[in-house]
């Protein structure tokens, strides 16, 4: 009845049936599991061992040894080992993506492209930019970080703040963008207002490393996309980078011209020049 939650939480095929045999029958000898399990006499004894170290089965000690589940509540330890499972999992994935990528890339000459659609799909490009090996350079309408964006963006802040990773961002340089801007006050990031810059396009651009993204922003489609490739990536910071350097009042001594080698630096390094604003 249970074997098949039983296994996906970690037991294998026979832990999972002497569980369940004790869970029904209630305390049990090892030799009257024999015949209903289906199981040699030694391998439930090698069983009921390892139910035991894993503290889901007692036995009282003696010349009959005999076998009882504990509290099932205690099948709250393989969820939360198959919990921390996933966690290292997740780490060695997006440790190793890169490298995957890269093995991708050669052997096919093509930009890995990955897309997402939804809120759900914006949270997890953004969150994306948390992999950064270098400052993170960014297209943004201020307009459209609103509502559930504005959530989102949010959150990503705390983790980007936690990590120190430096972000540049490039906006319309209009009176509204400047008292926005005069609002914020957040470490490891530099504001750049350009004239004539484009406005309300409902959309974003994230580049790092060698990916560019792009975000479309409004209350009725998201549409997410990832591109991995070097070219793309360089030309995107070539043109960010001028544009840059040519926007008024830009803080040209924050921009490092990026190595994909660079580590980021930290705002610390910086402390001759004033606070960092923030569009998040």
């Amino acid at each position: 009845m249970y074997n098949d939650l039983l296994e996906r939480l970690g037991l294998n095929q026979n832990e999972a049936k002497i569980y369940e045999l004790l869970l029904i029958k209630g305390a049990s000898k090892a030799s009257a599991l024999v015949p209903e399990s289906g199981i040699g006499r030694g391998n439930v004894y090698n069983v009921l061992v390892s139910l035991v170290g894993m503290g889901l089965v007692s036995v009282t000690e003696g010349k009959q040894q005999v076998h009882r589940v504990v509290d099932p509540t205690k099948l709250n330890d393989l969820l939360t080992e198959k919990k921390h499972e996933l966690s290292r999992l997740e780490a060695e994935y997006q440790e190793d993506l890169p490298k995957i990528v890269s093995s991708y890339q050669l052997t096919t000459g093509r930009p890995a492209i990955e897309v997402y659609e939804g809120y759900e799909g914006v949270e997890e490009v953004i969150f994306d930019s948390l992999t950064a090996k270098t400052p993170i350079y960014t297209y943004a309408d201020i307009g459209s970080v609103t509502g559930e964006v504005a959530d989102i963006n949010k959150r990503y802040l705390k983790q980007r703040i936690k990590k120190e990773i430096e972000k540049y961002i490039i906006v319309e340089d209009s009176q509204k963008s400047r008292e926005f801007f005069k609002k914020q006050d957040t470490p490891f990031t530099f504001v750049a207002f350009v004239k004539d810059f484009p406005s309300d396009f409902q959309t974003a651009m994230e580049l790092y490393d060698h990916r560019v993204t792009y975000m479309t922003l409004t209350s009725d489609h998201q549409i997410s996309v990832i591109v991995n490739d070097p070219q793309i990536a360089d030309m995107h910071r070539k043109q960010f980078e001028y544009l840059w350097k040519s926007a008024d009042g830009a803080p040209m001594q924050h921009l490092h011209v990026i190595d994909q080698d660079d580590a980021p630096k930290s705002a610390s390094e910086h402390s001759d020049s004033p606070d960092p604003l923030e569009s998040e």
